[in-house]
């Protein structure tokens, strides 16, 4: 093998990033305004066509698109073949950002990174994630990465030829999914026949290594154009695979077929054959998971309304739901600091944002929109995560409208002439970081704005509640829904912080990131103590040269001054929980990273620039006999299907 260094296509800009990466620490975190921040209240969507035809069917008529096959039923003594059903027909398997073709890749592909039931990682394609301990994850000094990655000796593609470092490499050619852990691959090196060295860019993510799959040299050669490559027949019905699965046919508009791997690790064990049958919508997909035609639903054939009639089949023994919370979570952002907006900086008082907290049944919103199928979040971070702050460290918020009432009384919010409206008469206050002091007009009523994305009806409910729960604590709260396009556009009123508050969703990653959500200021090392310090800790000599002084973080509120970049919406400040952040961003360690979140969290819970809500709930569903689906809230529900099973009892040995 040879010992040359490749130069590999990097991966694409983050959307809103800014020129010198905004964050600088933990990049940009993905924007979600144009998907899942304005229209994420259902999953699913029409079929689409593509791939080639089976070779099985070529001695008869395949069925045409959009016509079923007949149910595959159970059969005695049981079943050799798994069926899987969507309503989205993936374009191809690899490279398609569809939630299907997602669905099918761990059938078919091993991965650096699996997270499983949770956020924290582990590998089926590595003998193990990179770690500092034994040297295999390192830190340059020009804020690059080097990392080691040791793959296993077992691999072997479905065509019986053995792995090698090289297909890794090939792989590497191709661009990163933007929905991945951020790991932009500069330099990769082959050091032995299952080993590679790869420099990072600044910013690489946790767990420190790269998305994108191996490919086989023997088939493809030692080097692909991505973009032809992505188009091609490989990347549409992959064939080899290194998976537990490979593709053995494909019958647009009907199904695909994959069979076990005999070459992978424990394929004897494993149910021989996967059909995935595409059907035409959601009562389609129901019918015949509960008739026999389909042993298990994939995410993309439910929305959330249909989650009652899923937990009443559960109930009845029909089904297994799987309901659990996801990756996406809906938030309040309150305005703390509307500069250089004119508003009224209703939120700069901590009081008022927790009394908004204190006045949103949010347990009785989550239990009417979802049946209780999910819980209000006390963090940013959800109880699984490996970043968050510990159950009943962080204070809750329960419905209290007394509390309410009175922490809007101590802000000076009062309803001086009794018509159920609060009005200032307070004395104002002083913003943190150094930014000086806010006023609010005497009389001023309590009358903030709430943007929601316009036409979407679950934020419309939330919108609809939180304004009636809060008029009884004396708020009119005003209701704006204005059209996504324009509510996230670069001049719009999220980016430019002209609004009050703002409904709209989240993303937790497996690594918390922070930075481009909640540094408020400039961050620095300390060119003597070595210390994470802001501006205003520097003496101003050092600032003049970044030789002098190292800035480890930017401000990331969106404002004039930063050509509004960042993702601070909130315009929250505050020195030890920027600190911590940082900190938190700087050690490759969990257990350190997760102490600093730690510190953040009890700030941020405390002064409340965001009022996390819940996460949106993940659904789908099988027969009972299906046996080992361990859904989680960010993996593919199919992230273990190499150890799924049958058990004809439906019991699954429980």
């Amino acid at each position: 093998m040879s010992n040359r260094w490749r130069r590999v296509a990097r991966r694409g800009e983050v959307a809103r990033a800014g020129p010198s990466g905004r964050a600088l620490i933990g990049v940009c975190g993905v924007v979600l305004a144009g998907l899942l921040l304005a229209g994420c209240i259902g999953i699913g969507g029409p079929a689409a066509g593509g791939g080639p035809v089976e070779p099985e069917q070529a001695g008869g008529s395949p069925p045409a698109t959009g016509q079923l096959p007949e149910p595959t039923g159970t059969p005695a003594p049981f079943k050799t073949e798994l069926v899987l059903c969507a309503v989205t027909e993936p374009a191809s398997l690899l490279g398609d950002e569809s939630a299907v073709a997602g669905e099918l890749l761990p059938a078919l592909v091993p991965r650096a990174a699996v997270f499983g039931e949770g956020y924290t990682a582990t590998s089926d394609l590595l003998a193990a994630l990179p770690s500092p301990e034994d040297g295999t994850l390192r830190r340059n000094e020009d804020g690059t990465l080097t990392v080691t990655l040791r793959y296993r000796d077992d691999l072997v593609w479905s065509d019986g030829e053995p792995f090698t470092a090289d297909d890794a490499l090939l792989g590497l050619s191709l661009p990163a999914p933007p929905s991945a852990p951020m790991f932009d691959v500069l330099e990769a090196q082959p050091v032995d026949d299952l080993t590679l060295e790869v420099t990072a860019a600044p910013g690489a993510e946790y767990p420190y290594v790269p998305s994108q799959p191996p490919l086989p040299v023997h088939v493809l050669g030692a080097e692909i154009d991505p973009a032809a490559f992505l188009s091609g027949d490989y990347a549409r019905m992959p064939d080899p695979t290194l998976g537990p699965y490979s593709v053995s046919g494909w019958v647009q508009g009907s199904h695909i077929l994959l069979q076990a791997n005999p070459y992978s690790s424990g394929a004897g064990s494993r149910i021989p054959v996967v059909r995935v049958r595409f059907l035409p919508d959601s009562s389609a997909v129901w019918g015949e998971l509960t008739s026999g035609g389909c042993d298990l639903a994939l995410e993309d054939a439910f929305t959330l309304d249909q989650l009652p009639a899923l937990l009443e089949s559960q109930n009845a023994g029909q089904l297994r739901a799987y309901v659990r919370p996801g990756s996406v979570y809906e938030r309040v952002i309150f305005n703390t600091y509307p500069w250089p907006s004119a508003r009224p900086p209703y939120f700069a008082d901590a009081r008022v944002r927790q009394a908004f907290a204190y006045a949103v049944d949010r347990d009785a919103l989550a239990q009417g929109l979802f049946g209780g199928a999910v819980s209000p979040l006390d963090s940013w971070l959800p109880p699984d995560h490996w970043a968050y702050a510990g159950e009943g460290t962080l204070p809750a918020y329960p419905f209290d409208p007394g509390r309410a009432a009175a922490l809007l009384e101590e802000a000076g919010w009062s309803d001086l002439d009794g018509d159920g409206t609060r009005e200032y008469s307070g004395a104002g206050g002083t913003y943190a970081c150094q930014r000086g002091e806010w006023t609010i007009e005497p009389g001023t009523l309590l009358a903030p704005m709430l943007v929601i994305p316009a036409d979407d009806p679950l934020r419309e409910q939330i919108a609809l509640q939180m304004q009636a729960s809060l008029a009884q604590v004396g708020v009119n709260l005003q209701v704006q829904p204005l059209d996504p396009a324009l509510m996230f556009a670069a001049s719009g009123p999220i980016v430019r912080r002209e609004f009050d508050l703002a409904l709209f969703a989240a993303l937790t990653r497996p690594d918390p990131g922070g930075i481009e959500q909640w540094v408020g200021a400039d961050v620095f090392r300390h060119p003597l103590e070595r210390t994470v310090v802001h501006r205003w800790d520097l003496e101003a000599r050092w600032l003049t040269s970044e030789q002098l002084v190292e800035r480890l973080a930017l401000n990331n509120v969106p404002g004039p001054e930063n050509d509004y970049q960042g993702q601070n919406y909130s315009g929250w400040c505050n020195e030890a929980a920027d600190v911590a952040i940082v900190e938190a961003a700087l050690s490759f360690d969990l257990q350190e990273r997760a102490a600093f979140y730690a510190q953040q969290q009890a700030i941020f819970a405390q002064e409340l620039p965001v009022l996390p809500l819940f996460p949106r709930p993940r659904l789908a569903a099988s027969a009972p006999y299906v046996c080992g689906v361990r859904p989680g809230p960010y993996d593919p529900l199919t992230w273990n299907i190499a150890t799924w099973s049958f058990d004809e009892s439906g019991t699954c040995g429980g």
